[in-house]
């Protein structure tokens, strides 16, 4: 999968850019805020239709956005993408609508057609690593959920799909769970019969979504403990462990994991329909559901060992790269397509044995890369020979070393 060209308009620092990329990709380098991050995350709107960094993607916007033209604020991302000798354009525009009270408003097209952004998730496939990844380790649950879920939705329409529909129904069950143990006194024929619905609901997408997560911790232990070996040259084992609140014995998660996919989801539906009903009296006190994907975690070893706890942040952050590394391998494993990479200042945070082996393993993967730094100096080496060298100031991108073509308008 190659990025062959990108448009941006109004996004971050960047009022008009377009740029043919090189197959091999590109070496971008600049001071802070100069925009070098804001190209990345561009291209990983694109792949997962949301910002990695922003917080609301209002703040993508250019802030004179629209002013001169009298129009509300918008910015337009759009790419062409070459992949099994087939090209796929892609485009989102985020327009802020004033009527709605500002609310943002997200237009997404495939091939010049209006789609759903659910439908477009996957189209362009990428693997970041920023120095952020180390919040993977130290950061709460909800950060490693959330990584799980953008990683498996790039690869299985059907888990992003679910998950839609699991975050919806959560919303629903809880509040019913609220109304119903509100009541005095409780009609408990009367509350089995209510919850049946959403507890059957819920069991389906739940299901789904674990027994996929399961399955790809499963593949990606074995994998990143690989690659951790590889970049750290270490007896001490890198594992990952999925941590459920679902009651599946270890004998279960054998079955989960070996298992066809059809198979699994049964096992773990058994499993959670059962939690369900029995901590049915504590849910209606607390008014919430206790069991399920959105309560469980994702926990890294190292030596039997929790890294959040034991490791050395050289450790930490080997092992979240290691993690990514997996990542890499097992996308190209499930889909066939060999994701762009996207590297935002990751060498920094490396001492230059461990920048070799990651520059390595990397050329080895044989994919697309884009990657950052704000010393040029750490884009120098032989690894990266091959990608053409360009400087981003603030709105501009400025070739210094290779062909291509770019034109970007100066910020006024």
């Amino acid at each position: 999968m190659i990025l062959t060209t990108l448009q941006l308009e109004e996004f971050r620092s960047y009022r008009r850019l377009g740029i043919d990329l090189p197959a091999a990709g590109l070496r971008i380098f600049g001071q802070n805020a100069g925009g070098k991050t804001s190209l990345l995350e561009a291209v990983y709107l694109l792949a997962t239709m949301r910002s990695p960094r922003a917080s609301s993607e209002r703040e993508t916007i250019h802030w004179e956005s629209g002013v001169e033209l009298g129009l509300p604020p918008y910015a337009r991302v759009a790419a062409r993408i070459r992949h099994n000798r087939h090209e796929t354009d892609i485009e989102v525009v985020l327009t802020v609508d004033e009527e709605r009270g500002g609310a943002l408003r997200k237009r997404v097209k495939l091939d010049g057609r209006p789609r759903r952004a659910i439908d477009a998730v996957g189209a362009l496939k990428v693997v970041l690593f920023t120095p952020d990844d180390l919040n993977l380790i130290l950061g709460s649950p909800s950060v490693r959920r959330r990584y799980l879920d953008i990683t498996l939705s790039q690869i299985d329409s059907t888990y992003l799909q679910a998950l839609g529909q699991y975050g919806r129904l959560l919303e629903q069950r809880n509040s019913l769970l609220k109304e119903l143990g509100g009541r005095r006194p409780r009609d408990e024929r009367a509350i089995e019969d209510q919850m049946a619905y959403w507890d059957a609901e819920i069991v389906t997408r739940g299901a789904y979504l674990l027994a996929q997560r399961l399955r790809y911790v499963h593949e990606v232990d074995r994998i990143a403990a690989e690659e951790f070996q590889g970049l750290a040259r270490t007896d001490d084992r890198l594992g990952l462990r999925y941590s459920t609140t679902v009651t599946l014995p270890d004998a279960l998660r054998e079955r989960v994991v070996e298992s066809t996919l059809a198979d699994a989801q049964a096992f773990v539906a058994r499993a959670l329909e059962s939690d369900l009903h029995r901590l049915r009296p504590d849910e209606l006190r607390r008014g919430v559901t206790l069991v399920g994907p959105h309560r469980d975690d994702l926990h890294f070893l190292l030596g039997g060992h929790e890294l959040s706890a034991y490791g050395s942040r050289g450790q930490q952050r080997l092992a979240v790269v290691a993690t990514k590394l997996a990542e890499l391998r097992q996308v190209v494993a499930t889909t066939g397509e060999r994701p762009v990479l996207l590297l935002d200042d990751v060498l920094s945070e490396l001492d230059p044995e461990h920048q070799e082996r990651l520059l390595a393993a990397l050329g080895s993967a044989g994919c697309q890369i884009l990657i950052t730094a704000t010393d040029r100096v750490l884009l120098d080496q032989p690894a990266l020979a091959a990608l053409p060298l360009v400087e981003a100031r603030r709105g501009t991108l400025v070739w210094v070393e290779g062909e291509g073509a770019a034109s970007a308008s100066e910020p006024e």
